[in-house]
Formats: C-alpha cells, sequence, structure tokens
C-alpha cells in the first residue's frame, strides 16, 4: 500500500495551507483544481435539516439538498473558501449558480462563483466545448488562486489524483468482497471528495469494516449527500456492496489523464468525463438502466433499493424502466418516491423489510 506520505510529488505546502476551491456537483476534474495548488473541497449538503424560508424563495421548487448547501453558503460556514464552481449537472445545480451569482456581485457571498457546464456524452464539438469549459475553469483557477497552471503542474497533480483513483479501486473491490460496509464506503468518498490526495487516499484506505451475512444490496435513485439511510439498512444486518449515485461509485472522485502538453490533458480530461457512468439527471433511461443492469451483475448485488427524495425528480422517471430490467435478472428492486427528511429512516426501514431476496438470482 502506498503510503500518504510518499506520494508523487505534488503541490508545495501541507494540505491545510492551500486555498480552497468549493465545488457544487460532481462534474468537475480534481486535477485541474490540484494544479493550481488549490484543494477541492465538495459541498455535499445533507438528508436532513429544514431549508430556510430565504433559500426556498432564492431557489423556488428544487431538492431539499440544494436549498441546505445554500443555507450553508448564506450562514458564511464556507467563508473561507478562495472560489466556488458550480456544476450544470442538475437544474437545482443550474438555479443556485445563477442565485449566487448576483450574491456574489452583491457582495453577499465573499467568493467569486463559476459555472462548470459540461455535458457527458460523444460527439467531436461536444467534446470541443468541455475542453473551452476546462480552459475557463483552468483561468478561474488560475484568478482565484494567482498559481500558474502549466503542463507541469497538470502532470504532477494527474500523478497525484492518480494515487486517489487506485485507492477507490481498492475500496470497490474491498466492497464487493464483503470487507468495507456501505457505511464506511460513503464516509470514505466524503472524506476524499474534500481532500487534498494524500489525505484522500488514507481515508479511503482506512475504510475497511467487514460486514454481516445480510443481503447484498445495490442503491440507486437519489444521491446521498451523507450516511444517514446507510446506516438505517445496514443496521439490519444487510451491506450496501455499490451504489450508482453521484456522492458514490457514481461520482467523479477522482480522474486524471496524461499527454505530451496542457492541452493534451484537457482533451483527456474531457474523453474521461464523455465516457463516464450516466447520472439520472443527464443521462437517458437506456443508458442508466443498462449500466445499473451491468453493475449489479458486476458486484452481486441481490437486491437493489432506491429511495428518491421529494423534488428530485430525474431519478422516479426512470423506476420503471429498472424495475423491468431487474425483472429479467430476477432480482428483487424496491423503491420509494417523494420521500422528505422526516421519512427518511422510516422509508429505509420499510425497504429492508419490503426486499426479499429470491434464490438464484442470476440463474
Amino acid at each position: 500500500m502506498q503510503s500518504a506520505h510518499n506520494l508523487p510529488g505534488f503541490g508545495g505546502g501541507r494540505a491545510q495551507d492551500r486555498p480552497r476551491i468549493g465545488v457544487v456537483g460532481a462534474d468537475l476534474p480534481r486535477q485541474i483544481v490540484l494544479a493550481a495548488d488549490a484543494v477541492p473541497v465538495r459541498l455535499f449538503g445533507s438528508w436532513s435539516g429544514a431549508v430556510s424560508l430565504r433559500a426556498s424563495e432564492l431557489l423556488g421548487a428544487v431538492d431539499a439538498v440544494a436549498g441546505r448547501i445554500l443555507d450553508a453558503i448564506l450562514a458564511g460556514d464556507h467563508d473561507d473558501l478562495a472560489g466556488l464552481v458550480i456544476c450544470n449537472d442538475s437544474q437545482a445545480n443550474l438555479r443556485m449558480f445563477y442565485v449566487l451569482r448576483v450574491l456574489a456581485e452583491r457582495g453577499e457571498v465573499p467568493f467569486p462563483v463559476q459555472l462548470l457546464d459540461a455535458p457527458r456524452g460523444p460527439g467531436t464539438a461536444k467534446r470541443a466545448f468541455v475542453v473551452a469549459q476546462y480552459a475557463r475553469l483552468v483561468e478561474f483557477c488560475r484568478a482565484v488562486t494567482g498559481a500558474e497552471v502549466g503542463f507541469d503542474d497538470l502532470r504532477r497533480a494527474g500523478d497525484a489524483e492518480q494515487s486517489v483513483v487506485v485507492a477507490l479501486e481498492r475500496l470497490r473491490e474491498r466492497r464487493v468482497q464483503s470487507r468495507c460496509t456501505g457505511v464506511s464506503a460513503l464516509n470514505a468518498y466524503r472524506t476524499a471528495a474534500c481532500s487534498a490526495p494524500e489525505v484522500a487516499v488514507a481515508a479511503i484506505d482506512d475504510a475497511q469494516v467487514s460486514t454481516g451475512e445480510g443481503d447484498r444490496i445495490f442503491v440507486t435513485g437519489s444521491a446521498h449527500p451523507d450516511s444517514r439511510v446507510y446506516q438505517v439498512l445496514e443496521s439490519t444486518g444487510a451491506t450496501i456492496v455499490a451504489e450508482d449515485h453521484d456522492t458514490g461509485d457514481g461520482g467523479w472522485f477522482a480522474a486524471c489523464t496524461t499527454g505530451d502538453s496542457a492541452a493534451d490533458i484537457l482533451a483527456g480530461l474531457a474523453s474521461l468525463h464523455a465516457d463516464r457512468p450516466p447520472s439520472a439527471a443527464r443521462g437517458t433511461t437506456a443508458e442508466r438502466v443498462t449500466a445499473l443492469r451491468r453493475k449489479v451483475i458486476e458486484t452481486r448485488g441481490a437486491a437493489v433499493m432506491a429511495l428518491v427524495r421529494d423534488l428530485d425528480d430525474a431519478p422516479a422517471w426512470e423506476l420503471a424502466a429498472v424495475r423491468e430490467a431487474l425483472d429479467t435478472l430476477r432480482v428483487p428492486f424496491v423503491s420509494r418516491t417523494r420521500i422528505t427528511a422526516e421519512e427518511a429512516s422510516s422509508a429505509s426501514s420499510d425497504v429492508v423489510n419490503a426486499l426479499a431476496v429470491r434464490e438464484g438470482a442470476y440463474g
């Protein structure tokens, strides 16, 4: 195992001394932020907690997690950030960008706000658009940190991030082998997405809790910004072996590439982004179901569950197709929609009770 103290040469100072750039959403290639000698810090929000009247009025009717992130920003919880990047990977996040851009212009938010608009999928023109977006991101990082971001910086950042990529592969393998609970994995993902590579690798490798003998559950539906629901599910003896939402296996917590120039590296990142698993908000139902079916088989999930938060509409649209696909595998599927913060725990218990694992799920 690679020590956190001998990662490839990255950065010139301690992680806690580097500028912090906040991230809302899951489209950011961390390699670019790291190349600016900054630490990317994803803002997750939470399943529970009230959303203020002001946040509700500013954002309109959107997933409450976005409202909780906005409330934390308005309360000054992230005033230490050098800048904030908001990914256009959902309508809720796009609304948040427009709100925060206005508030930043009024001086109500103490850092600049940048939109990262990176559509996923194939196509030369789309790929060129994403590369241009990454070039804008480079300029943003350069402006807020004062650091130059050249080829050598991108290459060194990529070397460091590769250590996180490898650690995540080890984590996913441990989960399949029942050597890590879903709670531990989700907490490791959360730490990794808020940390410099050396801290991220240590947190990921620390997630090694042996699981019980209960059902092996695959999670789809809404993203889980914290481990509250996972704790309820696994308290019954079940184990969450994988997920496709963007705060777990489906997220872009680490990706890196190499090349002979800075332009090559940005193009390589755009290619990695194009080939990522589809998200509920941006992928088609057919893409989502195909990817889920493959992952359920690979991870030997014996049952699939989906909890969909109130006003998080995109995951709900694909549930019928998911059920049909899983029926062909004889894998039980239970879903609950329009879940509020108060209903999260009870809905989780309800899902566990409803799951009856069939024998010989994969024939």
